[in-house]
């Protein structure tokens, strides 16, 4: 499938605030439901809603990715150990599509997630250098999905390096 990278739209924070809502009612209270990703940062790229929802510990994950799976989600190709990736549609995802991410708060990977979004959100200039480097990643992949994700990962990886190093002072 071919990626393409668009403007930050803000309805995309509307789209995130509904589902919440959705989401609350299908979810026990203890689970912590954070925006995050691009649109959560007020930039342009797919334009999917990323979700975060953190729940106490693993065996949590499962429990909450069988309600959501019960109520539209389906489980992606990008769950681990610490982690479970479910997706709004069955095939690839794309423009106005939600992703949610189901990790424990105590571990890392929900961490990250928070850590990347603020460090974005407090670096304006990051954030666009970003977002027009997604840019140049679709294009140096040739709009190829995959190939953009290869390369992208490799510059969220430093990104995050950078925010981690950066919380920690």
């Amino acid at each position: 499938m071919s990626i393409s990278i668009n403007s930050y739209s803000p309805n995309l924070i509307k789209r995130f605030l509904k589902e919440k809502k959705r989401l609350s009612t299908l979810l026990p209270s203890f689970v912590r439901i954070e925006h995050v990703g691009s649109s959560a940062v007020g930039i342009g790229g797919k334009n999917i809603v990323d979700i975060l929802i953190g729940v106490p510990g693993r065996k949590d994950m499962e429990k909450i990715s069988k309600v959501l799976t019960k109520n539209g989600y389906y489980e992606g190709n990008d769950s681990h150990d610490n982690r479970i990736f479910l997706a709004s549609k069955q095939e690839e995802t794309g423009e106005g599509d939600y992703h949610i991410h189901i990790c424990p708060v105590n571990e890392e990977s929900f961490k990250d997630f928070i850590i990347l979004r603020e460090y974005l959100r407090n670096n304006p200039t990051k954030a666009n250098d970003y977002f027009r480097k997604k840019h140049e990643f679709a294009a140096e992949a040739g709009f190829d999905r995959k190939k953009y994700k290869a390369l992208k990962s490799t510059y969220v990886s430093d990104l995050l390096s950078k925010a981690k190093k950066k919380a920690s002072t």
